[in-house]
């Protein structure tokens, strides 16, 4: 199902309507491999990607390499894929000046004529402040899950095959799984939630980042030995979030600040 349109998804869309076919492509006379793939046969392709500069389109071209000792042309075919809401340009800065009737427009055109629950976390990008928390979690199995509050553990539980994961996190739609140094016991988690971006800690051992989408603004830590931890609602409400992992073995600090869906990312990775 297509998760609840937010204001990044209707800025992503405005940004890449403006831009249309007149797409700013970097090297566009020229073709470099950027990477290749092999099919069953054993045959190569090059690939070359890049992103329209303007709104983050990304150019995928593809070609057969001439065989050794050939000269002449050869035949490449080009096609455009979506980027990942993060990596379109001034998507942050356009979100906060999508205005609520184009929100209402949106979400109706999407199918959700109803407009947004009202059980739903408020938007408060620009009203919200930065939310810290110490807290202890009684850790089993050496996991805890972060999750859209009323989120079934069966969607992260085990781990399907298409979450996404950063080393240290495997996420899904609404929640996500994460792997502490501590396999049965107490785990001081320090939590920050904020609007904007956070800084890494570069003190800590271990330092990963992938994104989640929460579906309703309402997320809670899961113990499995049974407790659930309620977070303060999350700032932007529902949408996409960054979730950023430290580790070390005294304790972790888990921040989450709102932010379009772009690729995991492990920071700092074990000696």
């Amino acid at each position: 199902m297509m998760p609840f349109p937010n204001r990044d998804d209707v800025a992503m869309e405005q940004i890449i309507r403006a831009c249309g076919h007149d797409h700013d492509i970097p090297g566009q006379t020229r073709l470099e491999v950027t990477e290749t793939e092999t099919d069953t046969a054993g045959k190569t392709t090059n690939i070359n990607r890049a992103a329209c500069r303007k709104c983050g389109m990304v150019r995928v071209t593809r070609w057969q390499p001439p065989e050794p000792g050939a000269r002449g042309s050869f035949f490449a075919v080009a096609t455009f894929e979506r980027p990942e809401p993060g990596d379109v340009p001034g998507i942050t800065e356009r979100a906060l000046q999508v205005t609520d009737e184009e929100l209402a427009d949106f979400i109706t055109a999407r199918g959700f004529p109803g407009g947004i629950p009202a059980d739903f976390a408020p938007d408060r990008r620009t009203t919200a402040t930065a939310e810290y928390l110490d807290l202890t979690l009684r850790v089993r199995a050496g996991q805890f899950i972060l999750r859209d509050r009323g989120r079934s553990l069966g969607d992260i539980l085990p781990v399907p095959a298409y979450a996404e994961s950063a080393d240290l996190i495997d996420a899904v739609p609404g929640a996500a799984l994460f792997w502490p140094p501590v396999h049965d016991g107490d785990l001081p988690l320090a939590v920050a939630i904020s609007p904007t971006p956070l800084e890494p800690d570069r003190t800590y051992d271990r330092i990963v980042e992938l994104s989640c989408r929460f579906n309703n603004g309402h997320a809670v830590l899961h113990e499995l030995a049974g407790r659930e931890l309620p977070l303060p609602p999350l700032p932007a409400g529902h949408g996409d979030y960054r979730l950023r992992f430290h580790m070390k073995p005294s304790g972790c600090l888990l921040q989450i600040w709102n932010q379009p869906r772009t690729k995991p990312k492990v920071l700092v990775r074990p000696i």
